[in-house]
C-alpha cells in the first residue's frame, strides 16, 4: 500500500479525517439548519422572550442545536451550548419535575437555586419535550428572558407544542436518513478495508500507429447484490466519504502500474472537488506521473477554474496529462475544454452512438476535433461499439479509441494478454 510517510498508511489517513461521531453530527443538522432556525426565531419573537432554543440530549448533555437571541440580552447563547442534564431546565421538565411554564425562576424551590439559573440570568422560562413518533424524547424546544414575565400562559404552551411537533417530524426524517446514510457507510468502508474493488483495464487505441498507447482504469465492485460502480460512488458521495472511496480506487489503479510495461500509460478518473486533497497529493508526489493521465469529468463543476489550474500546475510540469472525460454530454465539458487547457478531449458516447447515420453528432464531433488540432489537443473516441462508428471517427481526424468494439474492459493479466497478442 502506498505510503504518506513511514508511520501512516493512505487508507488509514483518509478513513480517519472525521470521527464517526462527527459525521454523524454533520449529517444529522446540515439540511435542518436553515427551517429550523427560522422557526426558533418565530417563536421567539411571538413569545417576546430573550432566547429561544431546540436542544437534544445526547451523551449525558443538554446541547443546543438551534439558537435565537433578541438584541440586547446580556446573555448570549450559541450553537453547540452544553450543560450536564441533570443540571438543566430541559431535563428536569421532561422528567417532569418542573412545570412547562416558570413565570418567575426566583419563585421556584428548584430553579431558584439552580446554578444554570444564575448562570444563563434566567427569570421566565417556558419548555416542552419533543417526543419521535416511538415516544422516546429527543430533546426540547425552550423560551427564556431575563425577567419574570406573568403573562406566559396555557396558550403560549400550546403552541410551543404545536411548534416542537412540527420540529420533531423534520428531525425524525433527518434521523431515517442519517441512518441509511450510516449504512452506507458501513458498507463502503467494509469494501475498502475488505480491498472488494478491483480495477480492470479498457485498452486506448491509437488509429494511427495501430497500437495500445494506454488504459483506462475502471472500478468494479465485488459485493453481493451487484452494483454498478456509479451506485457506490454516489452512495459515498451522499454519505459524505466520496473523498475516502475515490482515493482508494485510485491507490489500487497506481498499485498496478508496476506490473504494465512502461510504454503504456494509465488514466485516472478524479472529481474536481477532491484535486486538492493532501492525500491525493501525496500518492502523486510518489507516482510516475509521465505514465498517468488524470481525467476530469463533465459531471462535476469546477466552481474555480485558476485554483484548479494552479493546484494541477506541478503535476502537468512532471509529465502528468489532463482529459476532459464525456465532452459534448453536457455544458459543462465546454467549459473544461476551455478552462483547464486539456491534453485529451474525451468524446463522450452519447455523441458516438450511431455518429454514422446522424449527421448533427457528425458536425459536433467535427467541431470538437477541429477545436482540439487549433489547441494542440487529442481527441478520444469513447464507447466504440461499431465499424461504422470507427470509421467516422478515423475520415473526421480523431487520434485514438476506446470501447466494445476493439476491447472490453478486462483484468490486468487478461489485457496484457490482449496486447501481446495484437503485437
Amino acid at each position: 500500500m502506498l505510503k504518506i510517510n513511514d508511520d501512516v498508511d493512505l487508507l488509514s489517513a483518509i478513513l480517519n479525517m472525521q470521527s464517526e461521531e462527527e459525521i454523524e453530527e454533520d449529517l444529522l443538522t446540515a439540511s435542518l439548519h436553515q427551517d429550523l432556525d427560522h422557526l426558533i426565531q418565530t417563536i421567539r419573537q411571538h413569545l417576546g422572550m430573550d432566547t429561544a432554543f431546540l436542544s437534544r440530549f445526547h451523551h449525558g448533555y443538554r446541547e443546543m442545536l438551534h439558537v435565537d437571541n433578541s438584541v440586547g440580552c446580556t446573555t448570549v447563547l450559541h450553537q453547540g451550548h452544553k450543560d450536564k442534564n441533570e443540571e438543566t431546565y430541559c431535563r428536569l421538565i421532561a422528567d417532569k419535575k418542573l412545570p412547562n411554564i416558570i413565570p418567575d425562576t426566583s419563585k421556584n424551590k428548584l430553579t431558584k437555586d439552580l446554578a444554570v439559573t444564575k448562570v444563563l440570568n434566567i427569570g421566565s422560562y417556558i419548555g416542552v419535550p419533543i417526543y419521535l413518533s416511538d415516544d422516546s424524547i429527543y430533546g426540547t424546544l425552550c423560551c427564556f428572558s431575563e425577567r419574570a414575565d406573568q403573562s406566559l400562559s396555557n396558550k403560549d404552551l400550546s403552541l410551543l407544542t404545536l411548534f416542537a411537533k412540527f420540529a420533531a417530524r423534520n428531525i425524525e426524517k433527518e434521523l431515517i436518513v442519517s441512518k441509511i446514510q450510516q449504512v452506507a457507510r458501513e458498507d463502503i468502508f467494509d469494501i475498502i478495508h475488505k480491498k472488494r474493488l478491483n480495477v480492470v483495464l479498457q485498452p486506448i487505441y491509437d488509429l494511427k500507429s495501430k497500437n495500445v498507447q494506454g488504459f483506462e482504469c475502471l472500478s468494479r465492485f465485488q459485493t453481493e447484490p451487484y452494483h454498478s460502480p456509479d451506485y457506490w460512488f454516489n452512495k459515498a458521495n451522499v454519505s459524505g466519504i466520496g473523498e475516502a472511496l475515490e482515493l482508494f480506487a485510485i491507490e489500487e489503479a497506481l498499485n498496478l502500474l508496476p506490473d504494465i510495461p512502461e510504454q503504456y500509460y494509465i488514466t485516472l478518473n478524479i472529481s474536481p472537488k477532491h484535486l486538492t486533497s493532501p492525500y491525493l497529493q501525496a500518492m502523486l508526489d510518489k507516482a510516475p506521473l509521465n505514465r498517468i493521465v488524470l481525467e476530469v469529468t463533465e459531471r462535476e463543476c469546477i466552481p474555480n477554474y485558476k485554483a484548479f489550474r494552479d493546484a494541477i500546475q506541478p503535476f502537468r510540469e512532471r509529465g502528468m496529462r489532463l482529459a476532459v472525460d464525456d465532452a459534448g454530454a453536457g455544458f459543462a465539458s465546454f467549459q473544461h475544454i476551455l478552462e483547464l487547457q486539456a491534453d485529451i478531449i474525451k468524446l463522450d458516447r452519447s455523441l458516438i452512438s450511431n455518429i454514422n447515420s446522424d449527421h448533427r453528432k457528425r458536425a459536433l464531433v467535427a467541431a470538437l476535433i477541429g477545436f482540439a488540432k487549433e489547441t494542440k489537443s487529442n481527441v478520444l473516441g469513447e464507447g466504440v461499439e461499431t465499424l461504422a462508428e470507427l470509421e467516422v471517427l478515423q475520415e473526421l481526424g480523431a487520434q485514438t479509441i476506446q470501447g466494445y468494439f476493439f476491447c472490453h474492459p478486462l483484468p490486468i493479466d487478461d489485457v496484457l494478454t490482449f496486447c501481446s497478442s495484437r503485437a
